[in-house]
């Protein structure tokens, strides 16, 4: 028996059912996980927009995060102790979901004291050398563990089909959060951060030497490019989950856009506003999208047009929102380009989360020869169509 399965079979096997967090603890959960994610934007602003010279380990912002982080232990501590005091002995006192989350508190506890240590030898770390700190990648995974624990609860649940807004809303914010937490690890290549297809930065491009000008437009271009690509990354691949698991509410794409968008913006004290208006305009077109064209599991060919278009909506709307508020120099080709490279991206994405199965094989089978994985409870299939609902070609 491997170890994920042996640890279900404990959970459940421990009081006869499995140890779930209830609603309003998930709401908790979500509650204390975005105070660590505030402080963490707010840590992140502070070193964007601030005096590099006030930089240390003491300062208001490191507060706030490890604050919040501390929040996050003692309710998890809390959510335990709670499963002790129900007689859950060992791994079952800790709720469905939540096993993770006590694995990520031990790395951000080893990650934090690290990096102490290292902002006391060898001084802070100045702009993009503080995304790559060895001690800041420890407090990445251990922030990714706790704050997706909803998320995984969730996933895990044997009731799947379409939930409303408010059953699905501890899952979503969880994997906001997630969404939020990448895309700041990549603030440097995000769509809400970048000058590069701007005026602004062509004029700078124009007053450089003659001979350095082709490289500086060159590394502009890549660098507005890699940023539409990250987006729709970061946007799709979490979009194509919850859709391979569920029928989301509706809100969900815009809520999983828009709420990144702000917090990345934030990072630069709000600079260009309409960035987040366009993510936000791009989120309700995805949500459009899904509503008529209800991808799902069994309707491979609508997860994949929606998979297309949506990153393409979102870079359309990126590209519209600079040219309204700075302009944009990039020729035709390498806009219009990148719109559609970003489409392709995302059709990638779908092929790779719901790939056709091979011939002979029913979706959602163990491949032959395989032994499918013992779970506490067996997966849901997906929700029946009603008899009335009509099919078209997006259901192959």
């Amino acid at each position: 028996m491997d170890g994920p399965t042996a640890l279900r079979l404990t959970r459940r096997t421990a009081s006869g059912d499995p140890y779930r967090a209830s609603y309003a603890q998930h709401l908790v959960t979500v509650a204390v996980a975005t105070w660590l994610m505030v402080g963490l934007f707010v840590d992140g602003w502070a070193h964007n927009n601030l005096d590099t010279s006030l930089e240390s380990f003491f300062t208001p912002w490191h507060a706030l995060f490890y604050s919040g982080f501390t929040a996050c232990a003692g309710w998890l501590a809390w959510l335990v102790w709670r499963g002790l005091r129900q007689g859950r002995p060992g791994v079952a006192a800790v709720p469905q979901g939540y096993g993770l989350a006590v694995v990520g508190t031990a790395l951000f506890a080893v990650g934090g004291a690290g990096d102490m240590t290292w902002h006391l030898v060898f001084g802070v770390e100045r702009d993009i050398d503080a995304l790559f700190s060895p001690t800041h990648l420890l407090l990445f995974a251990g922030i990714a563990l706790i704050v997706a624990s909803p998320f995984r609860d969730a996933w895990s649940t044997p009731d799947a089909g379409a939930p409303g807004l408010r059953a699905f809303l501890p899952a979503l914010a969880s994997i906001t959060l997630v969404v939020s937490l990448v895309g700041f690890f990549f603030m440097y290549w995000s769509p809400y951060t970048t000058w590069a297809p701007t005026r602004d930065i062509a004029a700078y491009v124009a007053g450089a030497p003659a001979d350095y000008q082709e490289s500086l437009r060159y590394y502009l271009v890549t660098d507005g490019v890699a940023a539409a690509l990250t987006a729709t990354v970061l946007f799709v691949g979490p979009l194509l989950l919850v859709l391979r698991r569920w029928r989301p509410p509706a809100g969900t794409a815009t809520v999983l856009v828009t709420v990144p968008a702000l917090l990345s913006s934030a990072l630069e004290g709000f600079a260009r506003p309409l960035l987040v208006v366009a993510a936000l305009v791009a989120g309700l077109v995805v949500d459009v999208l899904v509503r008529r064209l209800r991808p799902a599991p069994e309707r491979r060919a609508a997860v994949r047009v929606v998979a297309l278009l949506a990153p393409m909506a979102l870079t359309a709307a990126w590209f519209a929102a600079l040219a309204v508020q700075a302009g944009v120099w990039y020729p035709p080709e390498i806009w219009a380009g990148t719109i559609v490279w970003s489409g392709l991206a995302g059709l990638g994405l779908a092929l790779l989360v719901l790939p056709t199965p091979p011939p002979g094989q029913v979706p959602g089978t163990a491949v032959a020869g395989t032994a499918p994985e013992r779970t506490a409870a067996a997966a849901p299939a997906p929700a029946p169509r009603a008899a009335t609902e009509p099919t078209s070609a997006l259901d192959s």
